[in-house]
């Protein structure tokens, strides 16, 4: 064999170990990246040059219940969004970039910057998961070795509960607004009506005592005034004016008191666990009393028919990361479940607002009864306290009202 032959054989040599360990290469690089995918706490996927799925990893079978094996190879990356066929994000950004590269063929200038960008995306997928979900889309290309572009990778994010936290503040900044206005005017109209009060005495007193149709006038304008005033009271305390005279001692007194409030005539049977050993907390019981009491007739007022009210208390410890975001710590749990007609789901979020309700009599009900849970709220917000319902139509709601526990022991009460 002549040195040429070996020189031959050896670049064939060469060339083969070159192919196979570029090859080897290749498949480990692919490996880890493949690994890399699944282990990806984010949703994603890519897609080839011909749009069709290269990966589908685990996140993104969790988001959308689609499984890789379904997907992969196919052009059906968009069915978990749309009901019928559209490009996603991968899809614009890489048929965006492949524009941009044909200008840059034709002889014009290039923007790297422009070339690559990336494409950002939210939109509202109204039939994923229980009501609907907020999805961030996160999109761009991928080129190889020469530049030429080779797929695209599309990562989504779950903003669901960004968006409705943003909603909730811009929520909560309407309702302080309206709090400061509805305060100022409150104070203003009691003023108002003491002065009417005042006048009214003042004709009762030279009114003659024969004149009864005058007499009678006088009284119904009385009675509507002192309601008037009720409602200035109810206005002021929605509006934080209200402040609690706080000092420590016991709410079993006063939930006992509440349920003494139902209306035998009602039909509705009441049960109440409350133990012994509850914490004392820092209250106005005046205040706390009339929290219960609106919260009891709101029950008996969605069981027209009748039905079972069960009052519930007990000791809570809060801990931190809690799904209500109560402040953690020590607190009175009070539940109040009854048998009613429920809440729908779209009003849950809406029944603490001032003058919001679902009865259909509400008209016929008395003066500022529309402010009921909304100065509930108010007042156990003043407290520190926090409070929340369960509902669903037909099974009827649930109350839980939150105070905080004192450190101290309850003094006992003074008889009057």
């Amino acid at each position: 064999m002549n040195l040429l032959m070996i020189f031959i054989i050896g670049i064939g040599l060469v060339a083969f170990l070159s192919l196979f360990y570029s090859a080897l290469s290749r498949r480990r690089v692919e490996k880890r990246l493949n690994s890399v995918f699944e282990s990806s706490p984010a949703p994603t996927f890519v897609i080839g040059r011909d749009h069709r799925v290269i990966y589908w990893n685990r996140a993104m079978e969790k988001l959308t219940g689609v499984k890789a094996e379904d997907v992969i190879g196919t052009r059906d990356h968009w069915r978990p969004f749309y009901k019928t066929e559209r490009p996603c994000m991968a899809d614009l950004a890489m048929d965006g970039a492949a524009g941009t590269y044909s200008r840059r063929d034709a002889g014009e200038d290039e923007n790297p910057t422009e070339r690559d960008r990336v494409e950002v995306k939210t939109d509202f997928f109204p039939d994923m998961g229980d009501g609907g979900r907020w999805i961030r889309f996160t999109a761009s290309v991928i080129r190889d070795s020469r530049g030429e572009i080779d797929g695209a990778i599309e990562v989504l994010e779950d903003v669901t509960k960004e968006k409705e936290a943003e909603e909730n503040l811009v929520n909560l900044k309407k309702l302080e607004s309206l709090a400061t206005f509805a305060g100022g005017v409150a104070r203003d109209f009691d003023a108002l009506i003491s002065t009417i009060l005042r006048g009214i005495f003042l004709a009762k007193l030279s009114t003659p005592e024969e004149d009864e149709t005058m007499e009678q006038a006088l009284t119904a304008a009385e009675k509507a005034s002192l309601l008037a005033k009720e409602l200035s009271f109810k206005l002021v305390t929605y509006a934080k004016g209200g402040r609690p005279l706080r000092k420590t001692e016991s709410i079993i007194p006063v939930l006992q008191k509440a349920l003494q409030n139902i209306p035998p005539e009602s039909g509705v049977e009441c049960s109440a666990s409350i133990p012994e050993d509850l914490w004392p907390a820092r209250v106005d019981s005046t205040q706390i009393r009339q929290v219960f009491e609106s919260l009891i007739m709101n029950a008996v007022e969605a069981m027209p028919d009748g039905g079972k009210l069960e009052l519930r208390a007990e000791n809570a410890v809060i801990r931190e990361g809690n799904s209500a975001d109560i402040k953690p710590g020590r607190y009175i749990k009070v539940s109040l479940k009854d048998t009613g007609s429920g809440i729908a789901k779209e009003h849950i979020d809406r029944i603490f607002d001032p003058y919001f309700t679902t009865k259909a009599d509400s008209g016929k009900k008395g003066l500022g009864a529309g402010l009921g849970l909304s100065v509930c709220r108010s007042i156990i917000k003043n407290h520190d306290g926090h409070i929340s319902v369960e509902s669903e139509p037909g099974k009827g709601s649930t109350f839980h009202v939150f105070l905080p526990a004192s450190e101290e022991e309850a003094k006992p009460a003074k008889e009057k």
